[in-house]
């Protein structure tokens, strides 16, 4: 997996920073660093595959229910929802999500697989 991570300085002074996972234009550069990471709620993503994102929130709070962890350690939102936006249907495209590694396939790849496909099925009808 490779992220690239594109900053640039134009020419009214504007910092442009973009990768693949996020976009953000500032003026003020030194904000960067107190700039807080607020996380999404699940029910406030909107996602492309809003049909998968409920499927996956629901496994995820029934997998950390059958574990007794904490959901968040079975999936983080933002993986559970590149996972939703990706929507993907092979163990090399899972394994290119952020934050999904050969562990957590090991774990969690071929439901995760499974769910996807059937939502995408569910989706089309």
């Amino acid at each position: 997996m490779q992220t690239l991570l594109n900053i640039t300085l134009q020419d009214d002074n504007t910092l442009l920073v973009q990768s693949d996972v996020f976009f953000l234009e500032t003026k003020d550069p030194d904000a960067l660093m107190a700039w807080p990471r607020k996380p999404i709620s699940a029910d406030a993503y909107q996602s492309i595959h809003p049909v998968l994102k409920d499927r996956l929130i629901l496994w995820r709070r029934a997998k950390a229910k059958e574990k007794g962890v904490s959901a968040f350690l079975i999936l983080t939102n933002r993986t559970l929802f590149a996972i939703s936006d990706q929507a993907p249907l092979t163990e090399e495209e899972l394994l290119c999500i952020p934050g999904f590694g050969p562990n957590r396939f090991a774990s969690y790849g071929v439901e995760i697989l499974s769910l996807v496909e059937k939502s995408l099925v569910d989706e089309t009808e």
